[in-house]
């Protein structure tokens, strides 16, 4: 952790307490993991709405998790458009100030917050998987403020260091999910993808735990007011379960896009999803680090493997409901 030998030494404790409590959160427990994020920035600079945000397909965000002053709100998704702060950020790969254009971007996109007042300072930053090829964005996190020049490049710093070891979090628990797959010899709760019909049969299966559990606290006599807050409160629970869950499925790949990338060599998989979010073949040659006649080899055969004439029939393939 030498890295936070950038920070002031006050500021390097509080990300580093910060840092073994995500380290040691059980597995599965994300809305702890996001919460203890946004608290942890909270102890730093002031933070009125904070959310998290991953990239499906090429024009849907999940949010797995949302504050609005004073309270979380429900997990929820939603489309962007190409001139908004999420499809800036994943062209970028870097953070965005409010700073650097006095808001203009941030304020194009969804509001977060009180409705009546625009945030009048903001830091959002990528979540940079690793890989072999370098990072990729799977998403994005952003904290904001209704009290102007609250931020600065050290708060974004600190921000980014902990998307950083957030992610790690989130890689090691889904490799741990991929390791007791293995384990025991098939596929467990979580892992692989998923189709339409998987989607809603688990859904399904969260919607009648809720029922029932409503149903036992209907038809009881509890015997006293305590009785019923606590009855309510797991009931509270487990629909805050249920609605994290439910996001987690839509972040999973559909299984008849994985049909298709199962075709493809790893270096042609990353090519193709590129190709269905509509990049040219230059764009594609400077993410991947690779020379444009490369990248059009590769789209060919990539075609080729889809029994497709068009780049487009790419992306509808692999996003048919995109």
């Amino acid at each position: 952790m030498s890295e936070l030998n950038q920070f002031s030494p006050q500021l390097a404790e509080i990300l580093r307490d910060a840092y073994r409590t995500v380290s040691y959160l059980p597995t599965g427990q994300r809305r702890k993991l996001y919460n203890q994020w946004r608290v942890t920035m909270g102890t730093i600079a002031p933070v009125d709405s904070f959310y998290v945000a991953f990239f499906r397909d090429n024009q849907y965000l999940v949010i797995p998790y949302i504050f609005d002053t004073p309270k979380e709100e429900p997990p929820g998704h939603q489309t962007y458009g190409p001139d908004r702060l999420a499809a800036w950020i994943k062209k970028n790969s870097k953070p965005y100030l409010y700073s650097m254009d006095d808001g203009r971007l941030l304020n194009r996109g969804h509001s977060f917050g009180d409705q009546e007042r625009l945030s009048r300072d903001a830091i959002a930053v990528p979540l940079l998987e690793p890989s072999l090829d370098g990072p990729t964005v799977v998403g994005l996190a952003s904290m904001q403020s209704y009290e102007s020049g609250v931020y600065d490049e050290e708060i974004a710093r600190a921000f980014q260091w902990l998307a950083e070891s957030v992610v790690r979090a989130l890689v090691r628990e889904r490799e741990d999910v991929a390791r007791e797959s293995r384990l025991l010899g098939g596929d467990s709760p979580g892992a692989g993808p998923m189709s339409v019909v998987d989607v809603v049969e688990a859904s399904g299966h969260r919607l009648e735990q809720l029922r029932s559990k409503i149903i036992s606290i209907t038809e009881n006599d509890l015997p006293d007011p305590e009785a019923v807050r606590r009855e309510l409160g797991k009931l509270r629970d487990m629909c805050e379960r249920a609605q994290s869950e439910i996001n987690d499925l839509l972040l999973r790949p559909s299984a008849e896009a994985q049909i298709f990338l199962d075709k493809l060599t790893s270096r042609e998989q990353e090519v193709a999803l590129l190709l269905a979010d509509d990049l040219t073949n230059n764009e594609i040659a400077s993410k991947l680090r690779i020379t444009v006649p490369t990248v059009k080899a590769h789209v060919t055969r990539i075609l080729e493997k889809f029994g497709v004439r068009q780049r487009a029939a790419v992306a509808a393939k692999l996003h048919p409901y995109g």
